[in-house]
């Protein structure tokens, strides 16, 4: 009979703690610590934010009354500009009534008389009594000649009968300018 031993001969000496374990251990407390690191770094951070984001709010606050001021202030700017334009719509259109007045008697000649002026924004219709068309033309290119008017053109002539007399009576379109 055969016999086979399957004890071991040597004798092992067991280790109770491996060099692995120790690298375990090891990594663990290095990575814990960077954890713990970019924590304590990052908790920092959000306190100096938080420290900026309260000292912007009273800034903010503290600038609100000068901002409603700034408002204020803007709204008083458009109002005196809005009357500023209306003002100065107001001289433009005034100096040019006058100005036909004195004119119209200087161009005219007797034979010739006015019915009706009417003036609507920049535009001009007159109607008036000529005895003849010669009178009429003259007039027209008179009238053109004005620095203040513009595209003055002789719309319609026509004989009527006035008190029992032929008269021509026309129509002239035209545009003051500003």
């Amino acid at each position: 009979m055969i016999r086979i031993n399957l004890l071991p001969t040597k004798r092992y000496k067991k280790r109770s703690v491996t060099f692995e374990f120790y690298l375990l251990i090891a990594t663990l407390l290095l990575s814990l610590s960077v954890a713990g690191g970019i924590f304590y770094k990052n908790t920092r951070d959000i306190e100096g934010m938080q420290g900026q984001i309260n000292t912007i709010k009273q800034q903010t606050a503290a600038l609100q009354t000068v901002y409603k001021e700034f408002l204020s202030l803007e709204l008083e700017k458009k109002e005196l500009t809005r009357r500023i334009a209306a003002v100065d719509k107001i001289k433009e259109g005034r100096a040019i009534a006058p100005r036909i007045l004195y004119d119209l008697p200087l161009i005219t000649k007797d034979n010739l008389w006015f019915k009706k002026l009417s003036k609507n924004e920049g535009n001009f219709e007159l109607e008036g009594r000529s005895v003849d068309n010669e009178s009429v033309s003259d007039f027209t290119e008179r009238l053109a000649k004005l620095p203040y008017m513009k595209n003055v053109e002789l719309r319609s002539v026509e004989d009527i009968t006035e008190a029992n007399i032929t008269l021509k009576k026309f129509i002239l379109q035209g545009r003051l300018a500003q």
